[in-house]
Formats: C-alpha cells, sequence, structure tokens
C-alpha cells in the first residue's frame, strides 16, 4: 500500500513537472528544480517499500532455527551447529564467493570456493530477505584474498 502511495505522489509530481516545463514561465526555477530533485528520491521510496514488503512475504513462513552442518575444505571435515543468523552469512558468503571465515571456539573455519556443505542451508531468497532486513554476521567475516 504505501510503495504504491509513493509511486502515485512521484507520478502526480511528475505530471505536474510537465505542466510547468510546458508553460516557460508559468513557475520559478528553484520550483522546477524542486520537483525535479524530488522525482529520484521518491522513486526510491517507493522501492525500498516495495522492497520490505517482498522481504515480509518470504520471511513469512520463514522458522529460524539452529541448523547442523558439515564443512568440508579438503580433507578437513568440520561438523557445528549455527544459529540462523550465521547458517545464512554462510550460504551468502559461499553463493557470493566471498573468501571468508567462520569464527568458532577453537580456530576459525575458512569458507572458500572449495568449500562443500552437507546439511541444509537456508533457500537464497530468505537470505536475501534477511539481507534486506539488517542480515548482520558477528562470526562469519571476510578476509583478504591471498595473492
Amino acid at each position: 500500500m504505501l510503495p504504491t502511495l509513493y509511486l502515485l505522489f512521484a507520478f502526480a509530481l511528475a505530471g505536474a513537472l510537465v505542466v510547468l516545463l510546458l508553460r516557460p514561465g508559468a513557475a520559478r526555477a528553484g520550483v522546477v528544480w524542486g520537483l525535479a530533485a524530488g522525482l529520484p528520491l521518491l522513486a526510491a521510496i517507493a522501492g525500498a517499500f516495495a522492497g520490505q514488503t517482498r522481504a515480509a512475504r518470504v520471511l513469512e513462513g520463514y522458522s529460524p532455527a539452529p541448523v547442523s552442518v558439515a564443512l568440508v575444505n579438503g580433507v578437513r571435515r568440520t561438523t557445528l551447529t549455527l544459529a540462523p543468523t550465521d547458517v545464512a552469512c554462510v550460504e551468502r558468503a559461499l553463493r557470493l564467493g566471498v573468501r571468508s571465515e567462520v569464527r568458532t571456539t577453537g580456530q576459525p573455519i575458512p569458507l572458500t570456493a572449495q568449500t562443500r556443505v552437507e546439511g541444509t542451508l537456508p533457500p537464497r531468497e530468505v537470505v536475501e530477505a534477511l539481507t534486506l532486513r539488517g542480515l548482520e554476521c558477528p562470526n562469519v567475516r571476510a578476509v583478504p584474498e591471498e595473492e
């Protein structure tokens, strides 16, 4: 509802801007500039609200729970029980190919392009929706690429 309202308001401003531009001298430059500057802002706000609405719709059926996964790096296999946010961060790091590491009580576990995951990761759509909602990853951090 809110994205539609902002989008309609943006169209109304665009219409007013067109009318003012077709009738030179009908408005001052500051008014025309203000209308033109407001259009991208309103479009961005409408897009942000639409994204938040989609994220809420995707997360309706998602029930966060700890997940047991095994991270396999070559011959090293580490079984972990991760919090829902941490497993979402692992999925995102692996999908995006970001060299990262999972912080544990022991040694950090590297996440590379060769890392295999045994277990169930949340679907990509859920992770993207969580990212829009402000997913924080205190236990999964990016590390610099090795040269």
